[in-house]
């Protein structure tokens, strides 16, 4: 039995050193095994067996006292019922692992996170500098566009209603009743001048059959075998008996030109004084005088399909011209420079104008202008330009036969057409059925457009004074004018003319009205 005790003492304390060792190597290294799980289990149930029986020594249950105090054999003491409460076991440490791993990550999964092989470092070669040139067109452009907005006058004025109007021509079908458009221009009647200083009413029998031109400050009156002066206030200052009985009446400057239209007498004045009387060889169509004095009529020459003559101050005939083709229309002569301008037609094909310049010492022209499809009704020079009036444009044309403007109005129907001295011009026409009146400066640039609230009968221009009517209301003034003067006829017009920046006349059929405002 001695024997027996000493094995049972030596095994026990083997089995608590292997204990120990085993408990430093399990803290010092890795976390338990299920087999090393196990052999702690076994070494637990051995010293449970051990206290069950009489202590053997001192050393013994010292070492079973810090046994104890392990927390190894804490854990041991709770013995897991299976392997499969093991496996569970493990599971749900796992578990908690991985809840902890997402909640550190703590992922929203709202969020449109970028895609960092594409999006990220996609501007990071970005650099403004090398944009510089493209910002700086923009703010060039940004300005450009703000300076068109804002200026109406000039070529970009010009532009901007041209193309206005080309723009409410291509989209004509667009257009509904002209009385629905906006009107910029035409003022209601409460912010026109209606006051007028005086107004005084002449008898003139036979004034619808008569010609009506500005002379100094008042009108030149002609018709058949009479010619007179009405000034400004309505009075006739001088009246004459001519030998023309159906007059073609022309004034520039001081100089009157009366001529028998369909015979062949050219009679020339200052005021009422006769410089001279003379008898062209073939039959009188038009005229035109110059400043001057000089004088040139479109002639119907036999043989031919049309003429010209120029007659200086003296009743000279200096120039004399004759068209074997295309039929003369109408003439001008230069005060400036005595060239003479003449427009031809030809109808062969399709029409078509041609302005010749000519040098009254030259007996051919030195220039030609074509204007195809145009029909040109009037010359007039002012300085050494002159104007070419056709039914669908209006042209200018140096002395040298170089077009300086042209004025299209293919796409409308001009109806009225007028000139001042200085070159600026008044011009009505009708866009789509909605009446309008432009005024154009003497270059050829649209200064001013309005569109009409009727259908004008009657126009008339003075150095940028203009001059309208609509039905029996009379308009005048500057167009640049705030407040424009209206007038109502008391009957039928016939026709209306300046005669200066405050007056003008008013021709009804036996009578004239001088208008003061």
């Amino acid at each position: 039995m001695k024997n027996d005790d000493e094995i049972n003492e030596s095994s026990i304390s083997d089995l608590i050193h292997y204990a120990e060792d085993e408990k430093r190597n399990t803290f010092d290294d890795e976390p338990e095994t299920d087999d090393e799980l196990d052999d702690e289990i076994t070494e637990t149930d051995d010293e449970t067996v051990s206290d069950k029986e009489e202590p053997v020594s001192e050393e013994v249950s010292e070492e079973n006292k810090k046994t104890e105090e392990e927390p190894v054999s804490e854990e041991a003491d709770e013995e897991p019922e299976d392997e499969l409460a093991l496996e569970e076991a493990d599971e749900e440490n796992n578990s908690e692992e991985e809840k902890t791993l997402s909640n550190n990550v703590n992922y929203d999964d709202d969020t449109d996170y970028p895609d960092y092989e594409t999006d990220v470092g996609f501007f990071d070669d970005l650099k403004i500098g090398d944009h510089k040139g493209i910002i700086i067109g923009v703010i060039i452009c940004i300005i450009v566009v703000i300076a068109f907005i804002m200026i109406d006058t000039g070529i970009i004025g010009n532009y901007k209603n041209n193309f206005s109007n080309n723009i409410s021509k291509v989209f004509k079908t667009s257009k509904t009743d002209k009385n629905q458009l906006p009107d910029p221009t035409q003022k209601p009647d409460e912010q026109y001048n209606t006051e007028i200083k005086s107004n005084e009413i002449v008898s003139f029998e036979g004034a619808n059959e008569t010609e009506f031109v500005p002379y100094k400050n008042g009108v030149v009156c002609a018709k058949m075998n009479h010619m007179s002066y009405i000034d400004g206030t309505g009075t006739v200052v001088w009246e004459i008996d001519t030998a023309i009985v159906d007059p073609i009446l022309k004034v520039d400057g001081n100089y009157i030109l009366i001529a028998e239209k369909g015979r062949n007498k050219i009679c020339l004045y200052i005021d009422n004084k006769l410089q001279y009387d003379v008898d062209d060889p073939d039959t009188v169509m038009s005229a035109e005088l110059s400043s001057n004095g000089d004088v040139v009529v479109v002639t119907d020459k036999s043989s031919y399909r049309g003429g010209i003559s120029v007659y200086n101050k003296s009743g000279e005939q200096i120039f004399s011209w004759a068209s074997g083709s295309d039929a003369v229309i109408c003439a001008d002569i230069s005060a400036a420079s005595r060239s003479v301008a003449v427009a031809l037609l030809n109808s062969d094909v399709t029409a078509k104008t041609t302005v010749q310049l000519f040098n009254v010492n030259e007996t051919e022209s030195y220039a030609k202008i074509e204007m195809p499809d145009t029909v040109v009704y009037e010359l007039q020079f002012v300085g050494d330009k002159v104007n070419a009036f056709g039914d669908n444009r209006v042209t200018g044309i140096s002395s040298s036969g170089k077009i300086v403007y042209d004025n299209d109005f293919s796409n409308v129907q001009l109806t009225h057409s007028a000139i001042d001295s200085n070159g600026n011009k008044l011009l009505a026409f009708d866009d789509g059925n909605i009446p309008m009146l432009n005024l154009y400066s003497k270059n050829g640039f649209l200064k001013n457009s309005t569109t009409l609230i009727g259908v004008t009968d009657f126009i008339d221009i003075n150095k940028k004074y203009i001059l309208y009517n609509i039905g029996r209301d009379i308009y005048f003034g500057k167009t640049n004018s705030k407040v424009m003067s209206k007038y109502t006829a008391a009957m039928d017009i016939k026709n209306l003319i300046i005669v200066s920046d405050t007056t003008f006349v008013v021709i009804y059929s036996n009578s004239l009205e001088v208008v003061t405002v």
